[in-house]
């Protein structure tokens, strides 16, 4: 051997270049040959002989010779050796290394090697005929242990990283001495990798405590270490011949146990002494042996770096468990450690009597899933819970669940709410229950987000009670005006201009009852197709002529029982939205868009299918609203139906519309849901559920019918007696006011006692009786049912209020009274003045 590294090739010297000549002449000669034909006579033979027997020389240079360097098809990393030969001084410096050194190339391939590697290459007799050095995978021969460190230091020196790995105890060549080697690879210049192999001392140890083999790799017995989250770190020889494996870096405790592996992961729980447990083991072609762990989990510094198992293949080798000293706690019992493994909140003992700063010995099921597997063994029982509020403050909290049940968070992404209650003891360790909340957190809030909600509700009713009757004011005295100021007046723009306002005024003031849930619902039974049918013209103005609209209606649509007029609402509402979020943004028309009215016979089972809970069992009519605007973001979905929410530019919007309708669909029985999605659509679906009319019901349906063939007349002048009670005097003053006007005698009270003193001096003397509602003294259903059929005798009832108590709607339903909500306008109420007389 030389002392120099061991390259492929030497420089091209002058027996080459004569190699070279000679070949070309021959060539050369040749050519003349072919040229000259017949002139060149019997030379031309010697010449074409002399072409064969360079062809066959410059054959045997390109495949044994130098051509492996200089042909045209020179052998892998050759010619890389010859250029770091004939320029790189500076790979003499691998003779300075007092270890083998290998130069490759990113693919590999080798390229040069010190004296020291060719030494151990030889001893391998893994130097062959080739003269150029070989590759480290081949000094080990076929040893299995070695083929996935050296796989992973190959991966590294083609990825261009640096790599350091122990390799298990090996022999290098036939009968040699079985010793230990740490290898190493790190990038070099212009893209070559530098392989290094050290032989280990017995002074020598690997840098990682936890994969020290010692002699525990050839021990009789199984041994592994085992981090507390379930990687294994190290298994010896004489575990992994059993297992059949010969990697075990890539294994958990779970890979290699038939059992729970929580049975070698945890500590004893009386201390810290080693845990015994009967375990089976499953080796990698399913083979399961029987076996004996005994787990142990060293004190000080290396208690954080995982448990130690010996694992005992029979039964004589196992030792017997040590006797209990006296005055210990005994070990639970079997029906003990299945309540504490099975119980629904999280347990875990502790080797303190201190919560801040005790140690985990062992935590249950409930509690590894509730930390996330956090709550292992030697863990710190103070590290489970958030901290935001500062490590001190953390700790009094946990020093004061001795006492009582305190409420804390968990650490982690979710930081679910959880209650901890610390007991103490005998021997100075103690034991922590941890119960999750945060269902419970959850909820109280929507327990108290309803409340909240509800006391909206309360006032917002009230609000709109007064501001309704004002509004009835309003309208009534600027309809009076507007009588006397027809179209070119100069105050004719200025009165409809207050109409107008107090029309939008009117709507919003709608929302806010409906929102509260506190609309005075006639109900009456309708058949949905009919009901959506009559209102497709309707729609069709809201949406406007640029928006494809198209309603589609199902067969066998169960009958409903509601208010058309609040349905109506609800309907139109969700169509004006509709046409807004298929209205390009900052633009006035809306384009390419399609509504879809649909309606349907549905069941809770389709609802439900659908992803719509909860909702009860039942039939339903299904009326369902599609679009195919901008979709409703996900972060706006859950708070869609929230009053004041809009998603709207600034004064297009209220933030009411979809909340009463939500209130609508809920007070009429009915369910609500959406489906959403962003650049698609939304739709709407309305389940109201089916009512089975009664023959009285069928009835007045087939009346309506026939009285909605003729057309009501615009006349709103009439004759008659009307009873009129209203205890705002602003109110009554201006409806009675236009009633006069209208032809109508009208007789004042303004509560009910007072009506009924009138009632009692002129029993059956009127024509009809409007009445509000909510009065103080007497309110005006009261009046009706203590006055009787013989002081109403024929007149006809009809409520008009503002707000009606919830129970209201039925006394519409059991008594033959009519009812309109304030504000109406003069022609809305004599309009209806004059029908129910007529009828």
């Amino acid at each position: 051997m030389t002392d120099q590294p061991h390259v492929t090739g030497r420089r091209p010297d002058v027996p080459q270049m004569a190699f070279w000549a000679a070949v070309a002449l021959g060539l050369g000669a040749a050519g003349v040959a072919i040229t000259a034909g017949r002139e060149v006579g019997q030379i031309g033979a010697l010449l074409l002989i002399l072409l064969f027997a360079a062809g066959m020389v410059l054959f045997l240079f390109m495949s044994r010779g130098a051509g492996r360097v200089l042909g045209p098809f020179p052998e892998r990393g050759a010619m890389e050796t010859l250029a770091l030969a004939a320029g790189k001084t500076d790979l003499v410096l691998l003779e300075a290394l007092d270890e083998a050194a290998l130069v490759t190339d990113r693919n590999l391939s080798p390229i040069a090697a010190n004296h020291a590697y060719l030494t151990l290459a030889e001893i391998a007799g893994a130097l062959g005929e080739s003269d150029r050095p070989p590759a480290m995978s081949r000094l080990f021969g076929a040893d299995p242990m070695l083929s996935a460190p050296v796989f992973r230091l190959s991966r590294a020196a083609q990825s261009g990283l640096s790599r350091r790995e122990e390799l298990p105890q090996t022999a290098i060549g036939q009968g040699g001495v079985n010793a230990r080697y740490e290898a190493s690879v790190g990038a070099l210049p212009g893209g070559r990798v530098l392989w290094r192999l050290r032989e280990l001392g017995a002074g020598d140890g690997p840098p990682d405590e936890e994969t020290r083999p010692l002699f525990l790799d050839d021990a009789p017995i199984g041994f592994f270490v085992a981090r507390h989250d379930g990687q294994i770190a190290y298994m010896n020889r004489a575990l992994r011949s059993v297992l059949g494996v010969g990697d075990a870096s890539a294994l958990r405790v779970r890979d290699i146990l038939k059992d729970d592996s929580s049975k070698i992961l945890r500590r004893d729980r009386r201390g810290f002494g080693a845990a015994r447990a009967a375990v089976t083991l499953r080796a990698r072609d399913g083979v399961e042996t029987p076996a004996h762990a005994l787990t142990f989990l060293p004190l000080g510094s290396e208690a954080d770096r995982g448990v130690r198992c010996l694992v005992f293949l029979s039964d004589d080798e196992a030792p017997a468990a040590p006797a209990q000293p006296s005055g210990a706690a005994p070990a639970r019992s079997g029906a003990g450690d299945a309540a504490f493994q099975n119980a629904p909140y999280g347990a875990a003992v502790l080797d303190s009597a201190d919560p801040a700063t005790a140690s985990i010995l062992d935590a249950n099921p409930a509690l590894m899933e509730m930390t996330h597997g956090r709550a292992t063994p030697g863990a710190a029982f103070v590290d489970l819970f958030d901290a935001s509020e500062g490590a001190a403050a953390l700790a009094q909290r946990l020093r004061m669940t001795s006492t009582d049940v305190i409420e804390l968070q968990l650490a982690g992404a979710s930081s679910p709410a959880v209650h901890v209650q610390f007991a103490r003891g005998v021997e100075g360790g103690a034991v922590a229950y941890v119960v999750n909340v945060t269902e419970q957190r959850e909820l109280e809030q929507r327990l108290a987000q309803s409340e909240k909600m509800r006391e909206i509700g309360e006032l917002a009713a009230g609000v709109a009670h007064d501001f309704n009757n004002m509004l009835t004011v309003v309208m009534q005295t600027s309809d009076s005006l507007l009588l006397r100021h027809p179209v070119g007046d100069a105050d004719y723009p200025l009165l409809r201009e207050i109409q107008d306002h107090a029309t939008s005024a009117q709507e919003l003031s709608q929302m806010l009852r409906a929102y509260a849930r506190q609309q005075t619902f006639k109900r009456e039974v309708v058949r949905v197709a009919d009901f959506v049918g009559e209102r497709q013209e309707l729609m069709r103005r809201v949406v406007g002529a640029a928006i494809k609209f198209e309603m589609k209606h199902g067969r066998d649509l169960p009958f409903v029982k509601v208010d058309k007029t609040q349905i109506e609402r609800v309907i139109v509402n969700l169509a004006t939205n509709a046409r807004d979020a298929m209205t390009p943004k900052g633009g006035a028309i809306p384009r390419d868009g399609r509504l879809t009215i649909r309606t349907a016979r549905s069941t809770a089972a389709e609802a439900r299918a659908l992803g719509h809970t909860p909702i009860e069992e039942g039939v339903y009519a299904l009326i369902e609203v599609q679009d195919t605007g901008s979709g409703i973001k996900p972060e706006h979905q859950a708070k869609i139906f929230r009053p004041f929410h809009t998603t709207k530019e600034q004064g297009k919007g209220t933030g009411l519309g979809l909340a009463s309708c939500y209130g609508i669909v809920k007070q009429s029985g009915g369910y609500i849901f959406f489906d959403s999605r962003v650049g698609v659509g939304t739709t709407f679906r309305i389940y109201l559920p089916e009512h089975e009319p009664t023959a009285e019901e069928t009835e007045e349906m087939a009346a309506r019918e026939r009285a909605a063939l003729f057309r009501t007349s615009r006349d709103v002048a009439g004759r008659g007696r009307i009873l009129f009670v209203e205890d705002q005097a602003g109110v009554r003053k201006s409806i009675a006011r236009n009633l006069v006007e209208c032809g109508y005698e009208v007789i004042e009270a303004e509560h009910g006692e007072e009506a009924l003193e009138i009632l009692t001096r002129s029993p059956g003397g009127f024509d009809m009786i409007i009445s509000d509602e909510s009065m103080p003294i007497m309110s005006g259903s009261e009046m009706i049912e203590q006055a009787g059929a013989e002081m109403i005798g024929g007149a006809r009832v009809l409520f008009l209020s503002g707000y009606a108590p919830e129970g209201f709607s039925k006394v519409l339903e059991q008594y033959r009274v009519s009812y309109m909500s304030k504000p109406v306008t003069m022609q809305q109420l004599v309009a209806r003045v004059k029908e129910l007389m007529a009828a």
